[in-house]
Parts: C-alpha cells; structure tokens; sequence
C-alpha cells in the first residue's frame, strides 16, 4: 500500500486539478507536488530529487509513488546566488506570464530562491542573451536526457515504483534523437517506465479534443497547448491508472 504520491513537472503538473491532482484522489493519497509553470526539466528533476530526499527520512521506499511530466527541451535554469528574498519576477516578462503563476528565482531547497528560469519565447534581455549565447537544439536534448537519466538512477537506486510521460512528444524529431550526442544517452532511459503515449497534450487532443480544451483555433489562430480539467480526468483515468494497474 503507498502512503504517498510524490509528483514533479511544469504547468501540465501545477494546479490541483491537474493529472496529479486527480491522480491523488483516485488512489486515495496525499500528494507531494513540485511542479510549476515554465520550468524545465532541469528544475523539474532536481526538486523532484530534493522532495524525495526529504520525505525518505519520513516514509519508506515502498510506500513511495512517483510520477514525473517531462517539459519541453529548450526550457532552461542558471543558478544564481545574490537574489534578494522574496524576489518575484525580478526580470518579468510580462507579455507570457503572471506572478500568480510562476515564482522566478524559484527554489530547489526549500528558502533559498536561487534558481532563475528561462524560456526560450521570452523577451527580457537576461533571457535573449542566454539564448543566442548559450543554448541550441542539440544541447536542449542532452541536458534533458541527462536530467532523466539522472532522476531514473536516483529512483532505481532507492527501489521507489515510479511512472513517467511527456506534456507533448519531445522525441518527435528524428534529427535530433539520431544526432550521435544525443543518440547514446536516448538509448540509456528506461522507457518501460514511460506511459503508452506521444505526450499528454496529443493523448487528450485525439482522444477528448473539443470536451479535453482544444477547441478550434481563435482569431489569431491559436490553439492552447493545455487540456481542462476533464482532459486531465480522462487522462488519469484512461492512460494512468491502467499502466499502474498492469505494471
């Protein structure tokens, strides 16, 4: 019997009624979450790593469930040490987002707000400089393999059961998962451990597209990546709770 849900991702990962949200419900246990909005996969290994770490001087192994939702690649984090306490949003971009939303610097270790997230959309000069100085596809794909990686060898070597997924089919481009610095470390996850799926988005898409949030597409053109409430129900219900059922 688990004891505990322990969960980690992005906005996909964020509010209560989210996958892990109904996730908790369904199987009747409380829930640890670490995700937020725009952050990436950097982020979302390492917090994930920290909650577990914490709660293993509370809980056992085997009373432990995790789920982790993989971001996009090209979302990114430095580390900086001279943030002031409770700075939000020191270097907002206020055409993407909100201070209800995202908590940037964010923190790792509960307190210390160290961590600075950049998305690759984003128009503040810190990010842009990062992106034209320091980030390309190819690196994108190896941070996040190794931030897998990483987490995978963390929950094998503590035996703590644990699924995982995508908030959209990551792994969709062939030239960047053949490229030879991607390629070896692609090869080392575990995907047994991966739901059946492309990614949470297109699963809702094709299977709840209008009930599921995605509608047709406004005036501008845009269509939203998330699904509502009732996508995210049907996912867990649909996709989730069968692969822990047959695993």
């Amino acid at each position: 019997m688990k004891k505990i849900l322990i969960t980690s991702g992005c906005s996909f990962t964020f509010e209560d009624w989210n996958w892990q949200g109904h996730l908790s419900r369904n199987i009747n246990v409380p829930l640890v979450n670490s995700g937020m909005a725009s952050q990436g996969n950097g982020l979302i290994s390492r917090k994930l790593i920290y909650s577990l770490n914490q709660n293993l001087k509370i809980y056992k192994p085997e009373e432990i469930i995790v789920g982790v939702m993989w971001s996009g690649p090209e979302r990114h984090e430095f580390y900086k040490h001279d943030f002031r306490d409770s700075l939000y949003w020191g270097w907002k971009n206020p055409e993407t987002m909100s201070d209800s939303n995202v908590k940037n610097p964010t923190e790792v270790v509960t307190g210390l707000s160290n961590w600075y997230i950049v998305n690759q959309h984003w128009t503040n000069k810190e990010t842009v400089n990062f992106y034209e100085n320091f980030q390309n596809t190819f690196s994108s794909m190896v941070y996040t393999l190794e931030h897998i990686i990483r987490t995978q060898l963390f929950l094998e070597k503590h035996n703590i059961k644990y699924f995982m997924s995508t908030y959209m089919d990551i792994f969709k481009h062939d030239y960047i998962m053949k490229h030879e610095e991607v390629k070896y470390l692609y090869e080392m996850i575990d995907f047994s451990k991966f739901l059946p799926i492309k990614g949470c988005h297109e699963w809702v898409k094709d299977n709840y597209r209008y009930s599921g949030g995605f509608n047709d597409p406004d005036e501008k053109g845009l269509v939203g990546i998330h699904p509502t409430s009732f996508g995210h129900e049907k996912f867990t219900d649909e996709v989730i709770i069968p692969f822990l059922n047959k695993s």
